[in-house]
């Protein structure tokens, strides 16, 4: 692999969250948003995916040269960073004896705050702390990065989500900021914690891609600080491997600006950093998707097998050309098989739309990629179409007739299932087939050749995508 070496100035290295504010870019809007929020004392829910930037959001909400430059100054408000993935398997005291700490540190510049008495709880001691922040003229605001790992542990029940909710609520002696990778009512360990009134006092800030001005900064700006610079088409080049994802643009970014630095005044090898990248981000692509419920799985699909859609729910992903690589090679492992029963079934049901709407032939690659070209019609419809263009591709050459032996496959399926719906004894008649039993042998054949159209239309579709 192309190695990586900071001495050569490579300003393309975080891999966690961003350690320098002079390589947080964008996010302006999600800005503005938790801003008014968090002057307004209330509580909002950061989502967004593995890398996508939650904990560097967080990390500069309370940094004074960016709440400056959105004016937003509060003076007042006192943040609280805690990385919740240090309570994955620890108790609420645990909890709070360690909240109640960060509290104090993270206080001193504006507060000298004592440590309330050992004898109380942690509860109390956490509720003492804040009271004593509110009588000082300050409000907490706590962030609670990883927030979807802590909601996982048994320790963290309802009281505990209960007593939360009453410090923001009734007490009004704080406010929330969490990031989770997940929507805070999917990622808790009981139904009975996912229902606690303490979710409910959340807004959601969805955190996506960044925008195209927000990600061209990110790949010219921290070059251009060493006197280096990438090229306009370079600039595209990274855009269409990464699309508008962060991490994925600086892993990209690393790479080139590493071959460039290698070569000197030599040729790019493009081929070769792409490998490369692909190498380095296929964990983080196969972690992505696994973290995907299935509709998401179901749209990204549709998404990475379509090009050029105005609007795309998981942009993220799939405007990458890199991870689009990732997903058809994941879907065409995980395809579904068209059998013969599948077929057989939704020609004997072809004009029940429910039946359609649930039948495998249903979840084929084929299927998903009309459904998002035209949208306005059923799935029912687009089954039935998926059905009728594997029978005209069973055409033989030259005019039709009843009686024509290289018609005979495609007369089968016309007479009982595509034109006449006529029953077998008609359609065996019409055919000259002499017995029903030979019928039977020949409408099998007649399936089966469907069944083939069929598998070559849906290796097309997954080959044109």
């Amino acid at each position: 692999m192309i190695s990586v070496n900071i001495e050569l100035n490579n300003p393309y290295y975080d891999y966690d969250a961003v350690r320098d504010l002079s390589m947080f870019f964008g996010r302006q809007n999600e800005l503005r948003m938790l801003y008014s929020a968090i002057e307004k004392r209330q509580c909002f829910s950061v989502v967004g995916s593995r890398h996508i930037g939650k904990s560097s959001l967080l990390k500069y909400l309370s940094h004074p040269e960016l709440r400056q430059r959105y004016g937003q100054e509060m003076s007042d408000r006192i943040f609280i960073l805690t990385d919740w993935r240090e309570y994955l398997q620890k108790t609420r005291e645990d909890f709070f004896r360690s909240v109640c700490d960060q509290i104090i540190h993270q206080s001193s510049p504006l507060l000298m705050l004592q440590s309330p008495p050992a004898n109380l709880s942690g509860e109390d001691r956490f509720k003492r702390l804040l009271e004593d922040i509110r009588n000082a003229g300050f409000r907490p605001v706590l962030l609670m990065d990883a927030f979807d790992k802590v909601t996982k542990n048994p320790h963290f029940d309802p009281d505990f989500f209960s007593f939360l909710r009453a410090l923001a609520g009734i007490y009004d002696l704080i406010s929330y900021i969490t990031a989770s990778i997940k929507p805070l009512y999917d990622v808790c360990h009981s139904d009975a914690v996912a229902s606690s009134p303490f979710f409910n006092i959340f807004q959601t800030c969805i955190l996506s891609s960044l925008t195209i001005e927000e990600t061209r900064q990110l790949i010219t700006v921290p070059v251009q600080r060493i006197d280096q610079q990438f090229t306009p088409d370079e600039v595209e080049w990274i855009i269409a491997q990464a699309g508008r994802h962060p991490f994925f643009v600086q892993v990209t970014c690393r790479f080139l600006f590493e071959e460039k630095l290698r070569q000197r005044a030599g040729v790019v090898d493009f081929a070769l950093v792409q490998e490369h990248i692909y190498q380095e981000l296929g964990p983080h692509f196969d972690k992505a998707w696994n973290d995907l419920n299935e509709d998401q799985q179901r749209n990204l699909r549709l998404e990475v097998a379509q090009q050029g859609l105005p609007r795309r729910k998981l942009a993220e992903f799939s405007e990458s050309v890199l991870f689009r690589k990732r997903i058809r090679e994941i879907v065409q492992i995980d395809a579904p098989e068209i059998t013969f029963k599948d077929v057989k079934e939704a020609l004997d049901n072809i004009e029940d739309n429910d039946f359609l709407e649930s039948c495998p032939l249903g979840a084929t690659h084929y299927v998903s990629l009309h459904a998002v070209a035209n949208p306005g019609l059923k799935k029912a419809m687009h089954v039935r179409d998926f059905l009728k263009a594997g029978f005209e591709r069973m055409r033989a050459s030259g005019v039709r007739t009843d009686s024509a032996p290289e018609w005979r496959l495609y007369n089968i399926l016309w007479f009982h299932y595509f034109k006449y719906h006529l029953p077998n004894s008609k359609t065996l008649a019409r055919l000259g087939i002499s017995s029903l039993r030979q019928f039977y042998r020949e409408q099998e054949k007649a399936i089966q050749a469907l069944l083939n159209e069929l598998q070559e239309l849906e290796n097309a579709s997954m080959k044109e995508a």
